[in-house]
């Protein structure tokens, strides 16, 4: 049972220790927790914002040492059954009662290579660039190992070492951002596409593919982006960043793609323009506009497979990775006999002001939004026309389960919304190309 102390109102310190208690419980919490919070903050949606946003209870000095990279230590994954190792740097100026900021780094290699191997690109892509630059900015940085490549596994592995951290450490929701070079890259840019509300910016080194043939480009409208790679690399690399360079500056979109002289390198000279660039980007979950773009089952909930790694792993039930989210905006999987040509769902979502939402969609038939005061007047109705009808309309009231469930699904303090609506799109309309112009 999930203990917390019910008080006619609790002091901000108890109502954190409730807060940490419901969310470090977040995979085996009975089914009651979120009511059983809801009754003990006795806060409203603004009170329970703040106590999310102070971050945890107590977070002590911090488990490694400051001004030094410590490595080798043990990850056990959230969602499947593996383990691995990571790597973490503390800055000398990191102090455990103000939130930092805190960049992740993809390492280089391949699925197949080992953990000895993984440790030693990451060191070899960190240092001392990197980490001197952490230390000017303030930042801490998080390294995780993968002897798994960087898909769905991967996707454990990053967001495991995550929530590890952030119960070690005053971690800022708002300011994670990604980066990593040549596989390490291609995780970058994906996470950028698929998971573009995780982070405030990401920086792909010397990776990717062809995202415009594909229509994968458009949804890193909604994250910016600091790419770099050299003119002679391998597997039309330079090739492929050049076309989504050409496509991005046509779109306007805040990205700052650089061709550098070499090959498939890390470039120490665009590693400072890196970290200037994250740390002037904190994440913003209440932007105007948002594009989606995604199908199938908008989650990863099924272990990778290769035969090199001589084991099939198993992803643990009811332990999903959420694709389905863009900012406030979130898709409802299709039916699973969707034909293919239908499948894919894209949407422009704008909020336009003064209570009001469009959209434009195609193959979308549920939608879900979350409304924040930042948004929304919430003494006033709501409206969505979705294609030219009105799909809703009405007065929304906050609501404490919805808030805080979405926090827990997430693991994510700044993933703060006060409710959501969810409704029904009728048709379909012209989705135009996503543009920052």
């Amino acid at each position: 049972m999930l203990a917390l102390v019910i008080a006619v109102l609790l002091s901000p310190q108890d109502a954190a220790k409730t807060l940490d208690a419901y969310l470090d419980r977040r995979w085996d919490a009975p089914a009651s927790a979120t009511e059983d919070v809801v009754q003990a903050l006795k806060l409203d949606a603004a009170g329970v914002e703040k106590v999310l946003r102070e971050g945890r209870s107590s977070i002590g000095e911090p488990p490694q040492p400051r001004g030094k990279l410590t490595g080798n230590l043990a990850l056990p994954l959230e969602h499947v059954d593996h383990a691995t190792k990571y790597f973490i740097y503390v800055p000398r100026s990191y102090d455990p009662k103000k939130a930092a900021p805190i960049v992740i780094v993809g390492h280089g290699g391949s699925s197949a290579r080992d953990l000895d191997f993984g440790a030693r690109a990451a060191l070899g892509g960190m240092q001392p660039f990197w980490l001197d630059c952490a230390e000017k900015h303030g930042f801490l940085v998080l390294a995780p190992l993968s002897d798994r490549g960087w898909g769905a596994i991967g996707y454990s592995i990053v967001f495991s070492a995550l929530s590890k951290v952030q119960r070690e450490y005053r971690v800022d929701p708002d300011r994670v951002y990604i980066t990593g070079h040549s596989m390490g890259g291609h995780l970058t840019w994906r996470s950028g596409i698929g998971l573009a509300d995780r982070w405030g910016a990401v920086s792909p080194m010397s990776g990717g593919y062809d995202y415009v043939k594909d229509k994968q480009v458009y949804t890193l409208f909604n994250v910016p982006g600091y790419a770099t790679y050299g003119k002679r690399e391998p597997y039309q690399i330079n090739e492929f960043n050049n076309i989504i360079r050409k496509w991005m500056e046509a779109h306007a979109y805040p990205w700052v793609n650089r061709e550098c002289e070499g090959g498939h390198e890390i470039f120490p000279d665009e590693i400072e323009p890196v970290w200037k660039f994250f740390a002037e980007r904190p994440r913003d979950l209440y932007r105007k506009r948002v594009y989606a773009r995604a199908g199938g089952s908008l989650e990863y909930a099924k272990a990778d497979a290769n035969a090199q790694w001589r084991k099939e792993h198993t992803w643990t039930a009811g332990r999903p990775i959420p694709a389905s989210t863009v900012h406030w905006l979130r898709l409802v999987p299709l039916p699973a006999d969707t034909p293919p040509e239908k499948a894919v769902q894209s949407v422009w979502a704008v909020n336009k002001g003064d209570n009001s939402f469009e959209i434009v969609s195609e193959n979308a038939r549920r939608l879900r939004i979350y409304l924040h005061p930042k948004m929304v007047d919430f003494a006033k109705p709501v409206k969505v026309v979705a294609n030219g009808k009105t799909a809703f309309e009405k007065r929304v009231a906050p609501d404490l389960r919805t808030m805080l469930e979405l926090v827990r699904e997430f693991d994510d303090r700044g993933r703060v919304f006060h409710a959501a609506i969810e409704f029904e799109v009728a048709g379909d309309g012209a989705v135009p190309e996503p543009t920052h112009k």
